[in-house]
């Protein structure tokens, strides 16, 4: 199968403008949320929130992104270094990634930052040594995105917008549950998100959920939790039937060496993906869903 199976097709595509323009409209009409609220972070402490937040900064690229679908692009006072989407997170000041300048933060003066749970760990105890108020995320699966994006839309005033990025996820899971419900085989997937040396998705992971979801099988679902690094020829003799890659130039890799002898070398399933669609927790989880079920089981998905 050529790569335009990765592409978002035409009718996904109609579905997330219109996803897009729905939201646009609702933030005129939302219910207005009642402050003070009081709201537990993936930390498990309670996070007061006096009022709505008018100056916002994100540590995460996946945060940063929530942020953007909601609407919240005038609210936005600085992203990390490595936030790339939407476009305009580009024009956005930079406070630096899992090192994060508190400096400049505290110039910025934020009301709130949304940090990530684990790889900020250290700035979010810097910053709030200095009053800065912080929520954290660090879902772990897909349902716990879906919880988050409800909570950002919550802490925001953006309930209503929240809402329905969360059915734009829920959509694609149930598309796929659908379609999978009643399959027999269940393809052997190796998830690449490095060739060499390889590291693979293994448990705990949102691709390790998709490729279920997508009735395959992970065959790096006996690693250690995590994306780890695993050995090429242990990943060879588990005879991936598909395998999927995220570094450009992947695809060459494993259709080479002593990739050639796997089915997914000689059958033509070698596929590059584009990462953000399914490492990030954010909104675009709704595209990677759909295309990992794409890749495993295109036969399902023929003329969608």
């Amino acid at each position: 199968m050529e790569l335009r199976a990765l592409r978002i097709n035409t009718h996904l595509t109609r579905i997330l403008l219109g996803t897009s323009i729905l939201v646009a409209l609702l933030s005129h009409t939302a219910m207005a949320v009642k402050y003070p609220i009081t709201l537990t972070d993936c930390r498990g402490k309670a996070v007061t929130i006096p009022r709505e937040p008018q100056r916002i900064i994100s540590t995460a690229p996946s945060n940063t992104e929530i942020l953007f679908a909601l609407g919240l692009d005038s609210h936005i006072a600085a992203v990390g270094t490595w936030d790339n989407y939407p476009a305009a997170a580009s024009r956005k000041p930079k406070i630096g990634d899992y090192i994060t300048s508190i400096e400049r933060v505290l110039i910025l003066h934020p009301d709130l930052v949304l940090a990530h749970g684990e790889l900020n760990i250290q700035a979010i105890e810097g910053l709030e040594r200095h009053g800065v108020r912080v929520f954290a995320l660090n879902p772990k699966t897909i349902d716990e995105v879906q919880r988050d994006i409800l909570r950002v839309g919550t802490i925001t005033n953006r309930e209503t917008q929240a809402r329905v990025v969360v059915s734009r996820i829920k959509s694609a899971k149930e598309q796929v549950l659908l379609k999978t419900k009643n399959i027999r085989s269940k393809p052997g997937v190796l998830f690449s998100i490095q060739a060499d040396p390889l590291w693979a998705a293994g448990p705990q992971t949102f691709v390790d959920e998709m490729i279920r979801l997508a009735g395959g099988t992970n065959l790096a679902a006996d690693a250690k939790p995590g994306y780890r690094e695993f050995s090429s020829e242990a990943a060879v003799r588990h005879h991936p039937d598909v395998i999927i890659c995220t570094d450009k130039g992947g695809r060459e890799v494993y259709t080479r060496g002593i990739w050639k002898s796997t089915n997914a070398a000689r059958n033509g399933r070698v596929y590059e993906t584009n990462p953000d669609y399914v490492v990030r927790p954010g909104p675009r989880l709704a595209v990677g869903i759909l295309n990992i079920a794409r890749l495993i089981h295109p036969e399902l998905f023929k003329g969608k």
